[in-house]
């Protein structure tokens, strides 16, 4: 991989200046489009969709969400579209898309939630024209083409909900509201709620078919993209923690080397769960057999790092104390956003879920974390991953 340390350290810069005055992460995406970051995983690229590169993303998208985790999420959403673009476009959609990608510097992003009047969409012969809105729209105006999900009117599969691809150039500036956003934290995602009611686009800018967004490993396994961004906030709380502390001449103080010690071992635990999730990804994407288990792994990696996220805030709260949790400083922001990042959808469902699986296969545990162990003639047992 290229070094991108120059990149990082800029991208941290700016979200101090973003978030001081308020406005769009403009100048981020910027130098996100300039440093080649958003073709990384294209046809030919060091990450390429068709090698097996999934650890080596997530730690992309981990040292980018440590610099600046409004524009991880950002970026995130923009490997999440060109995947899906990977698996489920044409041959002549993708040649596209991608160009736009390659050639343009164009920014993707796509959004799952909908407003209050969910989206739907109506074809004709040569179009079709959607109708209603998506919230948590991370990139709003900032996005060059918007994935979005809603039902169809011409269902197959067993299934009515479709993908469709929007160019940006066709939502005026009304159709978005910028009062939607108003949150605890990752203000600098500028998460607006977008209506897309009356555009008309293509019928080739339908993505694959119906129920495709929605098909196993993919969509549940994605998990591990979000909570490798999330890890990287984790960092950067512990980095500006103990930056904060130097500052104070208080790193020798035994109880702050206990809290550090166990961030620092929450921090570790993160990073195997994320660099066996890749490997586990890797393995097992084109084995049907084993996409349950793909899924059960990638939820509870999720889970783990929201523990390890919270278990970094709770001690970097009690190292700082209440002066080093006062704006302007750098970490009060971080705990802000990593502490809205961290609430994703149904997290107690998808613990039953995975211990679901685990209890229906009786699966052990050497089993389901990607290890075998082996006995040997002097009935000793041997570990391989």
């Amino acid at each position: 991989m290229r070094d991108y340390t120059t990149l990082y350290q800029q991208l941290g810069q700016l979200a101090i200046l973003t978030e001081q005055s308020g406005e769009m992460p403009a100048d981020e995406i910027v130098l996100l489009k300039e440093s080649g970051l958003l073709s990384v995983v294209l046809p030919g690229h060091e990450l390429d969709f068709s090698d097996d590169h999934m650890p080596e993303l997530l730690n992309l998208l981990k040292d980018v969400g440590r610099s600046n985790g409004a524009v991880g999420r950002i970026y995130e959403g923009h490997i999440n579209t060109l995947f899906l673009i990977h698996l489920y476009a044409t041959a002549e959609q993708r040649n596209y898309w991608f160009n736009q990608v390659e050639q343009y510097q164009k920014l993707f992003g796509v959004w799952n939630t909908d407003g209050a009047i969910g989206i739907s969409f109506k074809r004709t012969e040569n179009a079709v024209t959607i109708n209603g809105a998506k919230g948590f729209c991370s990139g709003s105006s900032l996005v060059d083409y918007a994935l979005i999900g809603g039902k169809t009117d011409r269902p197959s599969n067993g299934s009515d909900w479709q993908m469709v691809i929007v160019p940006m150039v066709l939502v005026d500036e009304p159709r978005i509201d910028y009062n939607s956003w108003k949150p605890m934290g990752m203000k600098a995602s500028v998460s607006h709620t977008i209506d897309f009611s009356g555009i008309e686009i293509e019928n080739d800018a339908l993505l694959g078919m119906p129920g495709d967004y929605l098909k196993a490993p993919y969509f549940l396994a994605g998990a591990i993209r979000f909570a490798s961004v999330q890890l990287g906030m984790a960092e950067a709380v512990y980095n500006n923690t103990l930056a904060f502390l130097r500052g104070l001449n208080r790193l020798e103080d035994p109880f702050q080397k206990m809290r550090i010690g166990r961030m620092a071992m929450a921090v570790h635990t993160g990073q195997l769960w994320i660099t066996n999730s890749g490997n586990e990804f890797d393995s097992h994407k084109n084995q049907p057999d084993k996409y349950n288990h793909l899924i059960a792994y990638a939820n509870l990696t999720r889970l783990t790092i929201e523990s390890v996220c919270l278990e970094v805030l709770e001690l970097s709260a009690k190292c700082v104390g209440a002066k080093g949790l006062m704006a302007p400083g750098d970490l009060e922001r971080w705990h802000r956003d990593l502490s809205y990042y961290l609430r994703q959808p149904a997290p107690d469902a998808t613990l039953q879920n995975a211990a679901g699986f685990l209890i229906k296969n009786d699966e052990g545990i050497e089993h389901f974390s990607g290890t075998t162990a082996v006995k040997t003639e002097n009935n000793e047992y041997t570990v391989y991953s």
